[in-house]
This record gives structure tokens, C-alpha cells and sequence, in this order.
């Protein structure tokens, strides 16, 4: 874990978060068992309306808000109907409008629509934000599953950490619809999903053309376009976003940021279909902590860096399909995503702490092109007269992962430390039934299965090669009564599981020192509960409070510098 992580995590155990439609406002502090969650949605409207000022971990902006709202008609899209049904009380769906009605200055930000999410930023703005939840420091997405357009963000083996979820590919203008889940109570949610799960979908259309240039301090600059057009049956979608930041630090950020999306549409998320292609590329400067001792003694400025040339690259293309079909007996749907990535990073955090002559900076290098293929299909029955809806579904997922990690000098080559060749494969089968046993009360009862297989290729420490598989099992159930007078009462309990880096499972020895090293499980259970009510009983106020219980057989930290994860105690929040 970085220095400058660790003091944020004191502040993302959050006990209580009292959280307005267009805004989140976080009580945090150190949590006591049991935690409580109290969500009131549409409390307040000037909430969170402060500008954001990160200091040294985030980068300081006083940027415009460069996400204006779009009028795009319905928030029907890949993410399900702002309307749709919940399953839990701390689930919820929230249109694209709502999203960008929200004052934020990264496209992850718009994801503290959830109730209780911290997303923050280190190290530049091109890289992964952190996320905190439910009293985890889930670093950059572990345990926090994140998909756009049904295609998963978390990166699994990635070279810097387990559960990688970069967003800067987002247009946050394009958000249709936000589904939000907390808790391993779901069947069809997977790896990386135990703390919570939120799935992004994309507007099919918009209803005028957009274009805007804004501006700001420091070096701000975006450049939007948007447009959509009936084209044969369907309508074409394309959107395009320059961007550029200095920040205010003595050696600039010089982030460089590109974005495209073309999307073609038929029809609607039930009956429908369509396909999408993304491109991303981006470039910065790394901004960092800093010693104060530099600074008061005048060897650097409160906005300078010991060692500028920290920073990165990253890129990213994708294509993606989604089909979807519905009928009075049941509904189907699918889709399919390949993409290639990479990412190189350079960082310096303990300066000349190691090597006093070159100093510490190092290079993590991440290139992998991924697929997969989902599908799942809803049964509509009776139960002894009772009406009842079963789906079954399949998910699977390959990637095919090439990781570096080498000592370097201002972004020179010095001396490798290690270097694989992983391919990690998965497959996921789960089945989930809700029975209607009255107009006030319904069950959700759930099973999946996950089948997991890796091969690592160790180049330079050939004793950490090897191959692995797991397989784990996941019952879910869950229980609505209501609505009784305006207000629906939840009980939910499941199991999930995080997989852990392919290197950590297969390794033997360390690749800086040759030490012995205990290999880490692949796949590690959860154990999640909750309880609790969302309500409307007060006029034009929508709330909803939880009580959760969260337990891990296994916290894991990821050890950068070495390229493994290190397996730590069980945990509760």
C-alpha cells in the first residue's frame, strides 16, 4: 500500500452517510459493529456542492464543472430503467440526469451517486481513481465491481493492482442509467462485487446535437462533442472528448486526454440491440506526497516534486455487443466485449529511501487484450399459483496479460525485477429464483458457481511459473415485505468472493531478494447480512437505512515494488 494511502483509510470506514439525489454528504469515522447506512435521497439539493479541493493526494482544481447535464430523453439503456424493481434496501437506480446534475471534475466522481462512496485520486489523473466503501479502502476497485455497457472495468492480475478499475474511458454525458448494489447478495454479480457493485449503461441516443469548449484554471481545456442520427432501422451514435490539465504544481501535469465512442442501436434494453466501439488514450504527470522537511528547508516548492518524471500512459479500445430480447413468458439477453489495454507507470514514492545513488522510482508495465461472453434467460411461471421468475445465466471471461516491473531512472530502463506471462481464465453459471407469495411479501433465493484457471509464465524467477485452479460456491437469499403504508423492509445474506493476483497464487520465493514466500488462495469467501427499510412515507422524501455485516477470510496488500500480493488477516466491517 502507498504512504499516501493510508491516511485516507481512517476516513473511508464510514459509519453513517446521510446522502441527498444530488449529492453525497459523508460522516466518516471509525466504524463500530454494527454498521448503519442512512440513505435520504432527496433530503437535500445544495449538498456536495463545494468545489473539490484534493491537495496533494488529488491535485488541487478550481475547474469548472466540465459535466454539464444532457437532455436525453429516457434512462432506459444497457443498466435497466431508473424504475426498476430493488432487491435490497441499500440498491438503487439513478438516471443519467440525475448523474450529471452533480457538480464532480473526474468521470469516476459520478459514481458517488452511491450512497456512502469516496472516490479520490493520487499520483496524477490519468490513472485509476481509489474508491472507499463501507469501511474498506478498496484501493482502486478491489471489491468493488464496475462495469460500463456490460463490460467489466476491473482489471484482475493487473500490474498495479488486484481489481484495477480506471474510468477515464467514461463520458460521463453519455450515462444513461447507474445501477447501484451493495453486499454478496446477488446471484449474477461475480468477482470483485462482496463491498458492492455498480453498473454503468450508456444512452442509446441523444435528443439534440451537443458541443461545448470549456475552460478553466490551470491549464483546464475540453473540448465535447455529441450526436446522434436515425441510420436505416437503428440510430448511430458518436461522441468524441479532448482534454488537457496542468494543475497548479511546479511541474505541470501535462495530462493529454482522448476519448471516442460510436454506438449503433435498434430497439430498447428489453427488446433490442446494439454495438459499440470505444477508443481512450491518455498521458500525465505524476503529482505525489511530498517530504515537509524539503519544504521548509526551500529545496522544493509546496507545489514541487522531488523526483517530475513520475507519471504514465495508458490506452484502451474496446467493441461490445448487447442483445436483448422480452416476452410474455419470459426474457433473454447477451452480450459480448473484447478489449485491449495497456498501462505504463512510473513512481517514486520513497524517493532515495532504497537505492541513495539512482533513487526508487520503478515501472509497472500492464498489456492485455481480454473477451467474454455473458447470457441469461428469465423464466415467467406459477408456483402453486403462485407467480414466480427464474433466470439462469452464464459468464465468462478470458485475459491474456503480459506484466512487467522494472527499476528505472526518469523513466529509463535500470535493471528488471520481474517479468510474466499470465493467461487467467473464468467461468460463472448462477441461478437466481423470486417467488410473489403475496402482494406485500417476496423471496429471492440464489446460487452460483465460479470455475477459475491460470497459467504464469515467470521469465527471470522460473520457480514462481505455474498453474493453478479454484472453484467456489456462492448461495444468496433475500426477503421483501411491503410496501406496508409507503415503506419496504429488507432482509438479505449471501456469500461471494475476490480473486487474488495469478502471481500471488503460483509464487515461491521473492523476485527482489530470493526469500521464501507464502502463496495466497485464488479465490477468497465473503459472508455478507443486511437489513433494513426504504420508505416514502414522508411526502417528496425517499430514504432507505441499513444495517450490513460484511466479513472477509482474507484481507490482501498488494505489494507494488515486488509485483505480488501479500496475504493478510480475515477482516469484519
Amino acid at each position: 500500500m502507498h504512504r499516501s494511502r493510508r491516511g485516507l483509510a481512517a476516513s473511508a470506514l464510514t459509519c453513517l452517510s446521510v446522502i441527498a439525489s444530488n449529492a453525497a454528504a459523508q460522516n466518516t469515522r471509525p466504524t463500530t459493529l454494527p454498521a448503519v447506512e442512512v440513505d435520504a435521497p432527496r433530503l437535500r439539493k445544495d449538498a456536495g456542492n463545494k468545489p473539490k479541493n484534493s491537495a496533494r493526494k488529488g491535485g488541487r482544481s478550481n475547474t469548472p464543472n466540465p459535466h454539464p447535464a444532457v437532455s436525453a430523453g429516457p434512462a432506459t439503456t444497457a443498466a435497466g430503467p431508473a424504475s426498476a424493481p430493488v432487491a435490497s434496501s441499500s440498491e438503487r437506480n439513478v438516471s443519467g440526469e440525475d448523474v450529471n446534475a452533480r457538480p464532480f471534475s473526474r468521470p469516476a466522481e459520478a459514481l458517488e451517486v452511491t450512497p456512502g462512496l469516496i472516490v479520490t485520486q493520487h499520483s496524477g489523473d490519468g490513472k485509476a481513481n481509489q474508491y472507499f466503501l463501507r469501511g474498506f479502502n478498496l484501493d482502486h476497485g478491489t471489491d468493488l465491481a464496475i462495469s460500463v455497457d456490460d463490460m467489466p472495468v476491473n482489471m484482475r492480475t493487473h500490474a498495479h493492482g488486484q481489481g484495477y478499475a480506471d474510468l477515464n474511458f467514461l463520458i460521463p454525458e453519455l450515462i444513461g442509467a447507474v445501477n447501484i448494489r451493495k453486499g454478496p447478495y446477488f446471484a449474477d454479480e461475480g468477482d470483485f462485487s462482496s463491498v458492492g457493485s455498480i453498473h454503468v449503461g450508456l444512452l442509446d441516443s441523444v435528443s439534440k446535437t451537443m458541443a461545448s469548449i470549456t475552460a478553466g484554471s490551470f491549464g483546464y481545456r475540453r473540448i465535447l462533442g455529441i450526436t446522434s442520427a436515425k441510420l436505416g432501422e437503428g440510430t448511430l451514435l458518436i461522441a468524441g472528448e479532448v482534454n488537457t490539465y496542468n494543475g497548479p504544481w511546479d511541474h505541470p501535469d501535462d495530462l493529454r486526454k482522448f476519448n471516442g465512442v460510436a454506438r449503433y442501436s435498434q430497439g430498447t434494453a428489453e427488446d433490442g440491440f446494439s454495438l459499440t466501439g470505444m477508443a481512450y488514450a491518455n498521458k500525465w504527470n505524476s503529482t505525489d506526497q511530498i517530504p515537509s522537511r524539503a519544504v521548509a528547508s526551500g529545496e522544493i516548492g509546496l507545489y514541487g516534486a522531488i523526483d517530475p518524471s513520475d507519471g504514465g500512459n495508458s490506452d484502451r479500445f474496446s467493441l461490445s455487443g448487447r442483445w436483448a430480447r422480452t416476452e410474455d413468458s419470459g426474457s433473454s439477453k447477451a452480450n459480448f466485449y473484447v478489449i485491449k489495454s495497456s498501462l505504463n507507470l512510473w513512481n517514486n514514492f520513497t524517493y532515495f529511501l532504497s537505492d541513495p545513488v539512482n533513487g526508487d522510482q520503478f515501472h509497472q508495465h500492464d498489456d492485455r487484450i481480454l473477451g467474454g461472453f455473458n447470457a441469461s434467460h428469465t423464466f415467467k411461471s406459477q408456483f402453486a399459483g403462485l407467480p414466480m421468475e427464474t433466470e439462469i445465466g452464464v459468464q465468462n471471461r478470458y485475459d491474456d496479460i503480459w506484466l512487467d516491473l522494472n527499476n528505472t531512472v526518469q523513466r529509463q530502463f535500470l535493471s528488471p525485477i520481474r517479468s510474466d506471462a499470465v493467461q487467467e481464465g473464468s467461468v460463472g453459471i448462477f441461478v437466481q429464483n423470486t417467488l410473489h407469495w403475496t402482494d406485500w411479501l417476496r423471496t429471492n433465493a440464489g446460487w452460483r458457481g465460479d470455475f477459475y484457471q491460470t497459467s504464469v509464465n515467470s521469465v527471470f524467477t522460473p520457480a514462481n511459473s505455474g498453474n493453478a485452479n479454484a472453484f467456489i460456491g456462492s448461495p444468496k437469499f433475500g426477503m421483501v415485505f411491503g410496501p406496508i403504508a409507503k415503506t419496504e423492509f429488507f432482509i438479505n445474506a449471501g456469500e461471494g468472493f475476490h480473486s487474488n493476483d495469478a502471481r500471488g497464487v503460483t509464487i515461491t520465493e521473492s523476485p527482489t531478494d530470493g526469500s521464501a514466500l507464502q502463496a495466497s488462495p485464488f479465490l477468497v469467501k465473503t459472508r455478507g447480512a443486511e437489513v433494513g427499510l426504504r420508505t416514502k412515507i414522508i411526502p417528496k422524501l425517499d430514504s432507505s437505512i441499513s444495517l450490513f455485516l460484511l466479513d472477509s477470510a482474507s484481507e490482501i496488500l498488494f505489494s507494488g515494488v515486488a509485483g505480488y500480493i501479500k496475504k493478510k488477516r480475515p477482516s469484519r466491517r
